[in-house]
């Protein structure tokens, strides 16, 4: 099974296919630059400009998750979301995870629990 990060690479590198593909058959059509100048990089529409920049983005966060496949669990901030770790490595994480969780849970339900106990004792004190 693929970690969240490889798909989300693999979503990427689509995309950006896509759009280059776009941009190709508008140069192509004579689209992009329209007076046929091809040393010109001001195009008449701003969509233009803004598939070329989106194109070059998702590549560039493609290419980015591809040379940080080996690097480790929480050095990207996208991890957070999208896990690159291996299928058995996760599992192992989240179980610490959910034991870490369930003793800190023990342990604030405990102090909720005397609180209140030393409160009704100090009512009947009075």
């Amino acid at each position: 099974m693929e970690s969240p990060g490889e798909r989300l690479k693999r979503l990427l590198i689509g995309i950006s296919l896509c759009l280059f593909l776009i941009i190709a058959l508008a140069m192509l059509d004579g689209r992009l630059f329209p007076s046929g100048i091809e040393g010109e990089a001001i195009t008449e529409s701003p969509l233009a400009v803004i598939v070329a920049v989106l194109a070059i983005v998702t590549a560039a966060f493609a290419l980015l998750l591809n040379v940080a496949k080996d690097w480790p669990h929480d050095s990207l901030p996208i991890d957070k979301w999208f896990s690159r770790e291996k299928e058995g490595a996760m599992r192992l994480r989240l179980k610490e995870e959910m034991e870490d969780a369930s003793v800190a849970s023990l342990g604030s339900s405990w102090a909720r629990m005397e609180m209140k106990h030393l409160e009704s004792k100090h009512n009947e004190e009075e």
